[in-house]
């Protein structure tokens, strides 16, 4: 999951990104609604962290722009105000949620969750495909029951083909995803190409070669049918 975070407060903004960096999450941050503008106009996100208190811009008309252009990026709220008039506001604006500040990372990593589900339509904490089952809450992949080996990275691209299921997903957006915008400082991409190496040769020793399929030029598929 992509996650953009809009927050000026430093202490704040290295305990959210210390969190979701340690649960696997890929985070990028900037300091105003002028930089989360840009940001959101030229990246994908799955959702937004915004604070409703940082000087200059209203956040509010951030929100009021991404549902105007009918953006699918979850958002939610951050405020260290609890007016309720706030909240109504926020959320009749497109907001997904709304959290007071100070909170605790794990209530926030909840809704996060919870408003991806909703957007998703995807409740499951695991997906299985025959005898290869990958438990998302626990990070392990199944092979018929024996775990896979997998590293950080490899998971994280297993798991984002699969969710991309039948559809070819292009290096380009491999990289966006695992990397963000930074993914510009690479010289190519032979990290990719790497790691799904490492990834089919793990899945075809225990029998499961076929759902990885590359498309030549383009990237690769996660083919189940």
């Amino acid at each position: 999951m992509k996650i953009l975070i809009v927050e000026d407060n430093q202490s704040l903004l290295s305990q959210m990104l210390r969190h979701f960096k340690r649960e696997g999450y890929v985070c990028e941050h900037v300091n105003s609604y002028q930089e989360g503008y840009k940001k959101l106009n030229n990246y994908d996100y799955d959702c937004l962290l915004i604070n409703l208190g940082l000087p200059g811009h209203d956040a509010l008309r951030l929100v009021r722009m991404m549902r105007e252009e009918d953006t699918p990026t979850g958002i939610i709220l951050l405020s260290s105000g609890n007016l309720p008039e706030e909240r109504i506001q926020g959320l009749e604006e497109g907001a997904d949620d709304f959290l007071s500040i100070p909170f605790d990372m794990g209530e926030l990593q909840a809704r996060v969750k919870a408003v991806m589900r909703r957007k998703t339509g995807d409740y499951s904490k695991m997906m299985a495909f025959g005898g290869l089952v990958i438990k998302l809450d626990e990070r392990i992949v199944l092979a018929d029951g024996i775990p896979l080996n997998l590293t950080k990275k490899e998971f994280e691209i297993l798991v984002f083909l699969a969710r991309n299921k039948n559809r070819v997903v292009t290096k380009e957006s491999i990289a966006e995803h695992l990397w963000g915008d930074y993914m510009e400082d690479a010289l190519s991409f032979d990290f990719i190409y790497a790691h799904v190496k490492n990834l089919r040769k793990k899945l075809a020793a225990l029998g499961y070669n076929d759902y990885l399929k590359t498309v030549y030029g383009v990237g690769y598929k996660f083919e189940t049918s």
